[in-house]
């Protein structure tokens, strides 16, 4: 399995979900908020790159596979918030974590040592309040050869910008976590080819407020 931050926040807020998401591979429904993302994402690349903004909006309904509660007027006004930088935009990495593990993501903007993340939430919060920013970093250090670069999560809603900058020093601690927990899920893996009896044991549901945001949640043994 080649690991990303959104699977192994995913695996680090409820292993059971990732369980049934990653291992059993069931599909989950696609959300308001899951493609609204996809399809700001995709308009923001395209105006940036030159497309006309109806165009672009166009392209990320298409992008949304037309999600009925998906609007051109809220990405339009979205759009019309985003910063119109010049850059590399949806940029692809891959990399090794260690142990044989790999990590790959997408990075929204990059301009020579910083880089910025778009956000669509309504909850601004802080660079170092996820592991995301950081793990970032690190993989652009890494594939970069850079010493040190600024990212950045940009929240399209309120037009506002949480930066830091990252040394590489500092940025190890997000490929540490990252392959702490994806040495772990590995070793769990290797253990239900054995166990199979012991998947809520191996992968233990973690109740709580996310659950609302479950689309496994009648599916699970915790209920």
């Amino acid at each position: 399995m080649i690991y990303s931050y959104s699977r192994l926040s995913l695996y680090e807020t409820c292993p059971y979900r990732f369980y049934i998401k990653y291992i059993l591979g069931k599909s989950e429904p696609v959300t308001k908020p899951l493609a609204l993302g996809k399809a700001v994402h995709k308009a923001i690349e395209l105006k940036i790159n030159g497309e006309t903004e109806a165009e672009a909006i166009a392209a990320g309904l298409i992008e949304a596979d037309f999600h009925p509660e998906v609007t051109g007027e809220e990405m339009q006004q979205l759009l019309s918030r985003a910063p119109m930088e010049v850059g590399e935009t949806e940029v692809h990495f891959q990399l090794p974590l260690g142990s044989g593990i790999s990590l790959q993501g997408y990075v929204d903007w990059i301009k020579k040592d910083q880089f910025k993340d778009w956000k669509s939430n309504w909850r601004p919060y802080g660079p170092n309040e996820t592991w995301q920013l950081m793990l970032y970093a690190w993989a652009l250090m890494k594939v970069r050869g850079l010493k040190q670069i600024r990212g950045a999560l940009y929240f399209l809603r309120f037009r506002r910008e949480e930066a830091y900058v990252y040394s590489l020093l500092e940025a190890v601690k997000a490929r540490d976590w990252a392959l702490r927990l994806a040495e772990e899920i590995e070793l769990k893996i290797s253990c239900l080819d054995s166990f199979s009896d012991m998947k809520s044991f191996l992968f233990p549901a973690t109740p709580g407020s996310h659950c609302k945001h479950c689309p496994f949640v009648l599916d699970c043994y915790s209920y």
